[in-house]
Protein backbone atom coordinates (compact mmCIF):
# COMPACT_ATOMS: atom_id res chain seq x y z
CA UNK A 1 0.00 0.00 0.00
CA UNK A 2 1.67 3.71 -0.87
CA UNK A 3 2.03 5.96 1.30
CA UNK A 4 -0.49 9.31 1.63
CA UNK A 5 2.80 11.30 0.17
CA UNK A 6 3.17 9.01 -2.84
CA UNK A 7 -0.37 9.14 -4.23
CA UNK A 8 -1.59 11.28 -7.05
CA UNK A 9 -4.25 12.26 -8.84
CA UNK A 10 -3.97 12.54 -12.78
CA UNK A 11 -5.49 15.91 -14.51
CA UNK A 12 -6.82 16.87 -17.67
CA UNK A 13 -2.72 18.15 -18.93
CA UNK A 14 -1.57 14.93 -18.01
CA UNK A 15 0.21 16.50 -14.64
CA UNK A 16 0.01 14.57 -11.67
CA UNK A 17 -0.76 16.16 -7.90
CA UNK A 18 -0.01 14.37 -4.93
CA UNK A 19 -2.47 16.13 -2.44
CA UNK A 20 -0.25 15.08 0.32
CA UNK A 21 2.82 16.71 -1.05
CA UNK A 22 1.31 19.15 -2.84
CA UNK A 23 4.61 21.44 -4.86
CA UNK A 24 4.15 24.10 -6.72
CA UNK A 25 5.49 22.60 -10.43
CA UNK A 26 2.39 20.40 -10.05
CA UNK A 27 0.08 23.30 -10.46
CA UNK A 28 -1.34 24.29 -13.82
CA UNK A 29 -3.92 27.11 -14.50
CA UNK A 30 -5.14 25.05 -17.10
CA UNK A 31 -6.16 22.20 -14.88
CA UNK A 32 -8.05 24.51 -12.33
CA UNK A 33 -9.97 25.98 -15.32
CA UNK A 34 -10.73 23.48 -16.53
CA UNK A 35 -11.33 21.35 -13.28
CA UNK A 36 -13.30 24.62 -11.66
CA UNK A 37 -15.41 24.72 -15.05
CA UNK A 38 -16.92 21.59 -14.30
CA UNK A 39 -17.46 21.67 -10.54
CA UNK A 40 -21.06 22.80 -9.84
CA UNK A 41 -21.72 24.98 -6.52
CA UNK A 42 -23.94 23.97 -3.79
CA UNK A 43 -23.23 19.99 -3.98
CA UNK A 44 -25.10 20.17 -7.71
CA UNK A 45 -28.17 21.42 -5.96
CA UNK A 46 -28.79 24.54 -8.23
CA UNK A 47 -31.65 24.90 -10.25
CA UNK A 48 -28.95 24.95 -12.80
CA UNK A 49 -25.62 24.26 -13.18
CA UNK A 50 -23.21 27.07 -12.12
CA UNK A 51 -19.67 26.20 -11.61
CA UNK A 52 -16.98 27.49 -9.27
CA UNK A 53 -14.99 29.13 -12.39
CA UNK A 54 -17.69 31.32 -12.90
CA UNK A 55 -18.01 31.99 -9.34
CA UNK A 56 -14.47 32.85 -9.39
CA UNK A 57 -14.90 35.27 -12.25
CA UNK A 58 -17.65 37.05 -10.18
CA UNK A 59 -15.29 37.49 -7.18
CA UNK A 60 -12.22 38.98 -9.23
CA UNK A 61 -14.73 41.45 -10.64
CA UNK A 62 -15.93 42.66 -7.51
CA UNK A 63 -12.61 43.33 -6.43
CA UNK A 64 -10.15 46.25 -6.80
CA UNK A 65 -7.00 45.38 -9.24
CA UNK A 66 -4.42 44.79 -6.51
CA UNK A 67 -6.38 41.79 -5.56
CA UNK A 68 -8.29 41.01 -8.68
CA UNK A 69 -5.87 37.45 -8.96
CA UNK A 70 -6.49 36.74 -5.42
CA UNK A 71 -10.32 36.49 -6.15
CA UNK A 72 -9.98 34.49 -9.38
CA UNK A 73 -7.91 32.03 -7.71
CA UNK A 74 -9.52 31.99 -4.46
CA UNK A 75 -11.13 28.56 -4.79
CA UNK A 76 -8.13 26.80 -6.82
CA UNK A 77 -7.31 24.37 -4.22
CA UNK A 78 -10.77 22.61 -5.12
CA UNK A 79 -9.72 22.09 -8.76
CA UNK A 80 -7.64 19.29 -6.93
CA UNK A 81 -9.52 18.74 -3.94
CA UNK A 82 -13.48 19.13 -5.02
CA UNK A 83 -15.80 21.88 -3.77
CA UNK A 84 -17.28 20.66 0.42
CA UNK A 85 -20.02 21.99 1.24
CA UNK A 86 -19.38 24.64 4.39
CA UNK A 87 -21.28 22.55 6.62
CA UNK A 88 -19.09 19.64 5.87
CA UNK A 89 -15.78 21.36 5.90
CA UNK A 90 -16.32 22.63 9.48
CA UNK A 91 -16.62 18.95 9.96
CA UNK A 92 -13.20 17.81 8.71
CA UNK A 93 -10.31 19.52 10.48
CA UNK A 94 -7.86 16.90 8.87
CA UNK A 95 -9.68 18.07 5.00
CA UNK A 96 -8.85 21.75 5.92
CA UNK A 97 -5.40 21.31 6.98
CA UNK A 98 -4.75 19.55 3.45
CA UNK A 99 -6.69 22.24 1.97
CA UNK A 100 -4.50 25.12 3.57
CA UNK A 101 -1.71 23.22 2.49
CA UNK A 102 -2.70 23.03 -1.74
CA UNK A 103 -3.54 26.85 -1.02
CA UNK A 104 -0.02 27.65 0.22
CA UNK A 105 1.61 26.04 -3.29
CA UNK A 106 -0.75 27.45 -5.36
CA UNK A 107 -0.31 31.12 -3.93
CA UNK A 108 3.43 30.78 -4.18
CA UNK A 109 2.92 29.58 -8.04
CA UNK A 110 1.10 32.43 -8.82
CA UNK A 111 2.89 34.75 -6.04
CA UNK A 112 -0.28 35.30 -4.30
CA UNK A 113 -1.07 36.87 -1.18
CA UNK A 114 -1.22 34.39 1.69
CA UNK A 115 -3.21 33.95 3.41
CA UNK A 116 -6.66 34.88 1.49
CA UNK A 117 -6.80 38.55 2.28
CA UNK A 118 -9.78 39.50 3.96
CA UNK A 119 -11.24 41.67 1.34
CA UNK A 120 -11.00 38.51 -0.57
CA UNK A 121 -13.20 36.49 1.62
CA UNK A 122 -15.67 39.80 2.31
CA UNK A 123 -16.17 39.69 -1.80
CA UNK A 124 -16.99 35.75 -1.90
CA UNK A 125 -19.57 35.57 1.30
CA UNK A 126 -21.10 38.57 -0.54
CA UNK A 127 -21.46 36.44 -3.61
CA UNK A 128 -22.50 33.94 -1.52
CA UNK A 129 -25.37 35.71 -0.05
CA UNK A 130 -26.42 36.70 -4.03
CA UNK A 131 -26.46 32.67 -4.86
CA UNK A 132 -28.15 31.57 -1.57
CA UNK A 133 -31.44 34.25 -2.67
CA UNK A 134 -31.31 33.52 -6.53
CA UNK A 135 -30.92 29.29 -5.88
CA UNK A 136 -32.70 28.84 -2.84
CA UNK A 137 -34.99 31.73 -2.59
CA UNK A 138 -36.17 34.80 -0.47
CA UNK A 139 -37.11 32.51 2.36
CA UNK A 140 -34.31 30.46 3.06
CA UNK A 141 -32.07 33.22 2.86
CA UNK A 142 -33.67 35.31 5.44
CA UNK A 143 -33.10 31.87 7.63
CA UNK A 144 -29.48 31.52 6.60
CA UNK A 145 -28.50 35.17 7.17
CA UNK A 146 -31.41 36.17 9.40
CA UNK A 147 -31.86 39.91 7.13
CA UNK A 148 -33.81 40.84 3.86
CA UNK A 149 -31.77 40.33 0.87
CA UNK A 150 -30.78 43.66 -1.23
CA UNK A 151 -30.02 43.19 -4.64
CA UNK A 152 -26.75 44.40 -5.87
CA UNK A 153 -27.97 43.49 -9.70
CA UNK A 154 -25.57 41.30 -10.29
CA UNK A 155 -27.40 38.42 -12.40
CA UNK A 156 -25.34 34.72 -12.35
CA UNK A 157 -25.63 33.20 -15.75
CA UNK A 158 -24.66 29.61 -15.60
CA UNK A 159 -22.23 29.40 -18.35
CA UNK A 160 -21.93 26.02 -19.58
CA UNK A 161 -18.56 24.60 -18.40
CA UNK A 162 -16.80 25.30 -21.90
CA UNK A 163 -18.02 28.96 -21.54
CA UNK A 164 -16.68 29.11 -18.15
CA UNK A 165 -13.53 27.74 -18.45
CA UNK A 166 -12.37 30.04 -21.55
CA UNK A 167 -13.74 33.27 -19.34
CA UNK A 168 -11.76 32.34 -16.47
CA UNK A 169 -8.44 31.27 -19.15
CA UNK A 170 -9.06 34.88 -20.65
CA UNK A 171 -9.41 36.69 -17.15
CA UNK A 172 -6.47 35.36 -16.09
CA UNK A 173 -4.12 36.27 -19.36
CA UNK A 174 -5.32 39.66 -18.98
CA UNK A 175 -4.43 39.97 -15.02
CA UNK A 176 -1.22 38.34 -15.52
CA UNK A 177 -0.18 40.32 -18.33
CA UNK A 178 1.00 42.98 -16.15
CA UNK A 179 2.65 40.10 -13.50
CA UNK A 180 6.36 41.71 -13.01
CA UNK A 181 8.80 38.40 -12.82
CA UNK A 182 7.69 36.65 -9.70
CA UNK A 183 10.35 36.38 -6.86
CA UNK A 184 9.96 33.04 -5.40
CA UNK A 185 10.50 32.14 -1.64
CA UNK A 186 13.73 30.47 -1.01
CA UNK A 187 11.92 28.85 2.27
CA UNK A 188 9.80 25.74 2.69
CA UNK A 189 6.35 25.00 3.27
CA UNK A 190 6.21 24.32 6.45
CA UNK A 191 8.69 27.19 7.46
CA UNK A 192 7.96 30.28 9.15
CA UNK A 193 9.65 33.21 6.96
CA UNK A 194 8.44 36.48 5.26
CA UNK A 195 6.88 35.98 1.66
CA UNK A 196 6.06 38.75 -0.99
CA UNK A 197 2.70 40.09 -0.76
CA UNK A 198 2.14 41.43 -3.50
CA UNK A 199 4.16 41.09 -6.56
CA UNK A 200 1.97 42.59 -9.18
CA UNK A 201 2.36 46.38 -10.90
CA UNK A 202 -0.03 48.44 -9.13
CA UNK A 203 -3.05 49.80 -10.63
CA UNK A 204 -2.52 52.70 -13.49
Amino acid sequence: MKPLKDRYLSTFTGNKFFPFAPHPHQIDIRDIAHGLSLLCRFSGQCPYFFSVAEHSIYVANNLPDNLKLEGLLHDASEAYLADLPRPVKVGLPEYNAIEAAVEEVIAQKFALAFPTPSQVKTADNALLRNEVFTFFGAERYFEDFGEEYVSRGEHLFGFDPATAESKFLHLYSRLTARVRDPVRPTCGLLDHCERPKYLRAPPE
